[in-house]
Formats: C-alpha cells, sequence, structure tokens
C-alpha cells in the first residue's frame, strides 16, 4: 500500500494530548517514545531491554517447588494460606520491573494549551504544532528505523531538560525501587543523567543539539553498561556521530525501512474504523518489535509514563499475551518483525531447562508462566505463573512458523528439539490413573481469580487441549523426520477427549461448564487457536454453536479488552463474519485509545464490562489484527479459503494482497459484489496447494503461468490441487457456469 492511500490511517489530534496513554508513539524495536503534554513538550523515552532484574527473594527458596505446589493447593485452608506465604509474596519487592527510561522536556519558550499533533504511520514521523498568540513552532521527530537514535528537529531556540520517573528514588516504600539519587549533566555540548541502581547496573538517557540550516537538531539515545563499562563516552560518540549525518540523511533511510515493511501485504476491507486500527497495529507491532532485539513485553517499548512502578511489572506474561502479541505475524507476512519471539524462547532454553529442574523436578524445558527480560520466574498467581502447560503453549510459535514458512531446517534445528524438551519435562509429570494420564494439579488461567476453586479436578479442557496438541504434533514430526513417535502415540492413547456435555457444549473439565462471564477464552483452546475441533462435521458444527450460544447468554459483564478479538476469532473459525466484525468494533469502541492502544477496560464507561481501569497492554492488538486476516482467508483445514467470514458489509468490496497461507505461499484476492474477480499466488518455493472453491458453482477454474496452464472443472466445495514453482506467480481465473457465491 502506497503513501497516499496510508495517509488517512495515522493519527491526527486537533487538541493536546494530556495522558501519556493517549500520545504519538515512535519505536524502532529497541528505543521507544511517547510525544504529548503541552509545554514544555514530553518526550517519555523507553528502551525494551531495560530491566531491573534483581529476583524475589522468596522464588529461590528451597520450599518453592512443584511438590509443595501440589501439596498445598490440593489441601485444607491452612494449606491453602500457606501457598500463598510461600508461592505468592506479592507486595514483598518492586523488583524485578521493566523500567522507563524517563522524560526529555523539550522546552519551546511559552506554555500553551494548543498543540496539535500528526503521526504518518507510513514513513513514522510525527509533526507536532504549538501555537501561542502569534508564536507558532512545528517540530518533527522520527526514532530511526535502522539505527538506535531518536531525532528531533525545530526551528527556533529550545532548552532541554532530563527527568527520571519517580519511582526510581522516592522515598514512597511502595512505590520505589530505592535507587542512588540521579545525576544530572548539562555540559560539553550534551544533557543527559546517569542513574546508578543497587547492583552494579546502570544506564543514562544522553541527548546532544545541533544547529544546521535554520533548524535545531535533537539527537538522543538511551545507554547502559551491560555490555560497555564506558556507555557514557560511547553514548556521546555515537551522538555525535548522528548529528554529522543529520535528519534528513537518517530520515531518507528510516522511510526506506518502512517502505519496504508496507509492502509486505496490505488489506483493504469496507470498514474504516476496523481497517484504521488494524494498520495502526501494524504500525506498533514493527514499532516494538524487530529482527536483532527483544520480542515485546506487555507495554512493548512503551513503558507507563506516570511515575509508578509498571503494571504487572511489564513483564513477559505467557499467559495469553505473548501468544496472542505473536498470532498474526505470520499470515501478515511480518516474519522478520515476528520472528524475534521464537528466536528469543531458543535462546533462553538453557534457562528455561533449569527452572525445569529446580521448580519442577524433571528434564526438559518449561518456562515460568511470567518472566524477566533473561526468562527468571517474576511471580504472580500460581495458577498461570506456575502452569507448566504454558509453555506448549509458547511452543505453537515454533509450530506455526514452520507451518507457514516450511523451513525444513528450522523444524530440525528448532521446532523438534523445543518441542521435545517441554514434551520431555511434561511427561514427567503425568501421572497414570485407571490407565488415564494426568496432570497432578490442573487449572483454567485465571478462572475463579485467586480462590482455592481455581483448581479444577485433572484435567481441564484448557490443559488437556494442550496435551493432546504437544504429543499429536511431537507423534506428527517425530515420523516427518524419521524418529520413533510410538512414545507420543502412547501417551495421546491414554489422554482423555475434550470434555463436551450432552448440549454440545465445551466445558471447563468433565464436571463443569463455564459458570459465570470470563474474561479468558482459554477452557476453548480446543477451538482455536489449537484447531483440535474444526467446523467442518454436522456434530462439530453443533459443539461450536451451542458453546457459543452459552458464550453469549452469559454475556461480556466480566470481559477485559482481549476477549472481545478472542471471542471474535472463533466466531470467525464457524464462518460467522458478522459476528466476528461486531466483536472487533466493540473493541475498537470500547478498549482502544485515541492513539491505538489497547488498554484493557471499558475505559469510557460504555456499560460493554464492568471493568472500567485503562492500563496499557498489547496482546489485543495483534489478536485483532489476527481475526481480520482469518475472516479474508483460513488454512488450517489442509486447504485455502478466501473469504470464509466476511460481514455481509464487505461483500460489496473487499480485498488483500500477499497474506501469507500455510507451505509459505502468498496469497491476493479481490471480492466484488460477493464474486472473487482476482486471485494470485506467488510461491516462495516448489510446493502443490490445496483451494476449496467456495467462490463459483459448477464453474471452470484455470490456473495460468508462464510455465503452465492448468484447467479444472469443479463443482461448489470441492478442493483442488494447484502446482507453484518458485518465484513464478500463478494468476486463477473463474468462468462460472452457473452463479458464483
Amino acid at each position: 500500500m502506497n503513501n497516499t492511500a496510508m495517509k488517512k490511517y495515522g493519527l491526527n489530534f486537533n487538541k493536546s494530548i494530556t495522558n501519556w496513554d493517549e500520545a504519538i508513539p515512535l519505536g524502532n524495536g529497541m528505543l521507544g517514545c511517547l510525544i504529548h503534554g503541552e509545554g514544555p513538550l514530553t518526550f517519555a523515552i523507553d528502551r525494551i531491554d531495560l530491566w531491573d532484574e534483581r529476583p524475589r527473594e522468596f522464588i529461590s527458596a528451597k520450599e518453592f517447588n512443584y511438590k509443595n505446589l501440589i501439596k498445598y493447593c490440593t489441601g485444607d485452608e491452612k494449606d491453602w494460606e500457606e501457598k500463598q506465604r510461600i508461592f505468592e509474596q506479592k507486595n514483598k519487592n518492586n523488583y524485578p520491573t521493566k523500567l522507563s527510561a524517563g522524560r526529555i522536556y523539550v522546552d519551546l519558550g511559552f506554555t500553551t494549551k494548543d498543540v496539535s499533533s500528526k503521526l504518518d504511520i507510513y514513513t513514522a514521523e510525527a509533526q507536532i504544532c504549538a501555537k501561542q498568540g502569534t508564536n507558532k513552532v512545528v517540530l518533527n521527530s522520527f526514532i530511526c528505523a535502522t539505527k538506535q537514535v531518536g531525532v528531533i528537529k525545530v526551528k527556533g531556540e529550545v532548552k532541554l531538560s532530563v527527568r527520571v520517573p519517580e519511582y526510581f528514588c522516592s522515598t514512597d516504600e511502595t512505590n520505589t525501587l530505592n535507587y542512588p539519587d540521579t545525576k544530572y549533566f548539562n555540559k560539553d555540548g550534551y544533557v543527559y543523567y546517569i542513574q546508578n541502581t543497587c547492583t552494579d547496573y546502570s544506564f543514562g538517557v544522553f541527548i546532544k543539539i545541533i544547529e544546521r540550516n535554520g533548524f535545531n537538531e535533537i539527537f538522543y539515545t538511551v545507554a547502559n553498561n551491560e555490555n560497555d563499562a564506558y556507555f557514557i563516552d560511547s553514548a556521546k560518540i555515537f551522538l555525535t556521530k548522528m548529528a554529522n549525518i543529520g535528519y534528513d540523511v537518517l530520515f531518507a533511510e528510516h522511510k526506506l525501512w518502512w517502505k519496504k515493511y508496507w509492502n509486505k501485504s496490505s488489506i483493504r476491507i469496507a470498514d474504516e474504523k476496523l481497517s484504521r486500527l488494524y494498520y495502526i497495529n501494524w504500525y506498533l507491532f514493527a514499532s516494538t518489535s524487530r529482527k536483532g532485539c527483544y520480542p515485546m513485553p506487555l507495554q512493548g517499548v512503551w513503558t507507563a509514563d506516570n511515575d509508578v512502578i509498571p503494571p504487572w511489572r511489564g513483564d513477559y506474561h505467557h499467559d495469553t499475551n505473548t501468544e496472542l502479541s505473536y498470532q498474526g505475524y505470520l499470515k501478515a507476512n511480518r516474519l522478520d518483525e515476528g520472528r524475534v519471539f521464537v528466536d528469543y524462547i531458543w535462546s533462553l532454553r538453557n534457562v528455561f531447562k533449569k527452572h525445569a529442574k529446580k521448580f519442577y523436578g524433571v528434564n526438559g524445558y518449561l518456562l515460568p508462566g511470567t518472566t524477566t527480560l533473561n526468562g527468571s520466574a517474576v511471580g504472580g498467581w500460581v495458577q498461570f505463573s506456575l502452569s507448566p502447560t504454558l509453555s506448549i503453549w509458547v511452543a505453537q510459535s515454533f509450530v506455526d512458523y514452520y507451518l507457514y514458512t516450511d523451513d525444513k531446517k528450522f523444524l530440525k534445528t528448532r521446532l523438534y528439539p523445543f518441542l521435545k524438551g517441554v514434551g520431555n519435562a511434561i511427561k514427567s509429570l503425568l501421572v497414570e490413573k485407571d490407565g488415564k494420564l494426568y496432570l497432578p494439579l490442573s487449572t483454567s488461567p485465571e478462572i475463579y481469580e485467586e480462590k482455592k476453586e481455581n483448581f479444577l479436578s485433572p484435567n481441564t479442557n484448557f490443559d488437556l487441549a494442550l496435551l493432546i496438541y504437544l504429543y499429536q504434533n511431537l507423534s506428527k514430526y517425530s515420523k516427518e523426520l524419521g524418529f520413533d513417535y510410538s512414545e507420543y502415540d502412547l501417551i495421546l492413547s491414554k489422554l482423555d477427549d475434550i470434555a463436551i456435555n450432552d448440549e454440545n457444549i465445551v466445558m471447563m473439565n468433565r464436571d463443569i461448564v463455564l459458570p459465570f462471564s470470563h474474561r479468558h477464552f482459554s477452557h476453548l483452546m480446543c477451538l482455536y487457536p489449537l484447531h483440535l475441533i474444526n467446523y467442518d462435521n454436522e456434530k462439530n458444527i453443533a459443539i461450536y454453536q451451542n458453546t457459543m450460544l452459552q458464550i453469549e447468554q452469559l454475556g461480556t459483564g466480566w470481559w477485559v479488552g482481549f476477549s472481545f478479538p478472542m471471542c471474535a476469532q472463533i466466531y470467525a473459525m464457524m464462518y460467522n463474519g458478522n459476528a466476528a466484525a461486531e466483536k472487533l468494533k466493540i473493541f475498537e469502541k470500547v478498549c482502544v485509545s485515541p492513539n491505538g492502544f489497547h488498554l484493557n477496560g471499558d475505559y469510557k464507561n460504555l456499560g460493554y464490562t464492568q471493568w472500567h481501569y485503562r492500563p496499557f497492554t498489547l496482546e489485543a492488538s495483534f489478536a485483532f489484527c489476527d481475526t481480520i486476516e482469518e475472516m479474508l482467508m483460513q488454512d488450517h483445514k489442509g486447504f485455502i479459503e478466501l473469504f470464509p467470514a466476511i460481514p455481509d458489509e464487505w461483500k460489496e468490496k473487499c480485498s488483500f494482497v500477499d497474506l501469507r497461507s500455510r507451505g509459505g505461499v502468498l496469497v491476493s484476492a479481490k471480492l466484488v459484489n460477493g464474486k472473487v474477480v482476482k486471485l494470485l499466488f506467488k510461491a516462495t518455493k516448489n510446493i502443490s496447494i490445496n483451494l476449496k472453491n467456495n467462490f463459483a458453482i459448477n464453474g471452470n477454474i484455470t490456473a495460468k503461468s508462464k510455465l503452465v496452464v492448468e484447467s479444472y472443472n469443479c463443482n461448489y466445495g470441492d478442493v483442488i490441487s494447484i502446482k507453484l514453482k518458485k518465484g513464478n506467480n500463478v494468476v486463477v481465473v473463474v468462468s462460472a457456469q452457473g452463479d458464483t457465491t
């Protein structure tokens, strides 16, 4: 999509931005910035690897182990109190935590209530205009896509200052990290601070300003001593180098990167609000997830700018959050930006191996449910922070990457070893009873909050679905690689079927159905994203329909932001585009800030849920994108389906370009008045694809390329196989003998 088409999807504010979570967001995967305020302007700076990783003492205690967790979670009320003492000392310390780097204040020489802001998401450049009477100052800014520097350009004199968050050195014991006093400097042409911590770790924000052609150009970065004992001198040298290059040259390089990014795929749908949010979300994705950096934690590169410890410590939550954050990038063909997650998890496998041994007493790979940057446990509610099956959900990211790339080397060197490591660890936890295998503890994330009832009779459908998925894939890929798979088939034979009652409703476990409105759709993992039950026969259709009818009857009163796209994903699997679109519309209306940030609750008090708070996290934004892509194209049943779940209002005209299907094939298609008028396949390798004819009744379908022309006479609902050659585009032409659908 070109710049002209993208202009309407940017941000445009005609009044001053006074809330940090409505600010103009900039980022390059490592550095982040939020621009807001009225004078001086605030540039809230962040760096993705800025962390206080001091461990929580109780996590390293000898009694902190799986054996005790089982004991105290299955005992009496006194045992439950002991569980909380050993495993959930939530207020003991304010660390470990993600850190914000603080604020740069840009003083324009006057204070104003009249500040307008724009963000061009195609070029990732912000423009701020401040007025006071006849005074008018225009400021442009971007964070360079290819170098770790933020740049500001403004005409006229400016004054710069920098301030750290209050919680670094506060006297408030509930909101402090007890750091030594910050050291501020303004000398030798640099403005900066140095923050020493309670360990050997130090960091700072560094700024340099120069004058060029009547403009002031400001360059800033964040540096630490993690790998550079002389980081202060290094930061100054780096900023001098960037200043010598200058705003315009850096911006030209920056724009080229973003142009290539936006050319990877695009969609067009007949809903401007949903379209706009889709593109803003993918802008946010590239701003906070980038090859060579770390994957996004809860808030990516925009840690809260409100002077308190970040919500949930800004950690890596593997209970829905990281999984949803990296759910849609493959189909959107944004591989370089998304693969960072599986690379990161793989790089920490030895950390997870130690956790499996120390906490669970088993060999293999198991993740803590909440982690720091280095993979260490953060703690939290034990039903997710110490859930072994969350490791399987994380492992799905490896499986999906392989499915959408067909990268055989990745299968051999990453997917299979990681999946096997998780499988071996989980196998050692399973207990056999009456010929069936069960986990000693089983739960469904966050059901019953922190009550004892959270632990249900094993296995819950959440745990069971993940167990089935794990060993099905281990069996499948063992066969593909020529290894013995009998062990995995034996485990599968000893697992129960998914618990479904006589009314064809997917249950929580064998005993109960979902009893009340609940934010998580974790008990429905078997439907999506694991695809253990597909909407493909009379029985399964009844399961989907009756299960979602029960969800509708319970209502949305206890939902949060991510609940709406998670629900929409399941509606998309049911080909119910109207319901899927409606849930996405509610999400956009209720839970999204004017700048595109997902704020978790119904913060506008519109009456959709009882949560009216606004903590910012990212995961729902990309579940939203994933849903739209699933509405436009599905491929999980072994064949490609075009426009399977579009709402009535999109049927007049919608299209997509270069969405990626399983096997690595890029697909482009256009629908006009309910008819497919364009279909193009691009192969990244020699491959045969299966295409379902859901667009022509008794039609002749012709696949044309430079090398071959193949014709198929097929009925509606038939699946045809089309051979593709690497680098060779195939145009599919439909000549319907009857009406098209």
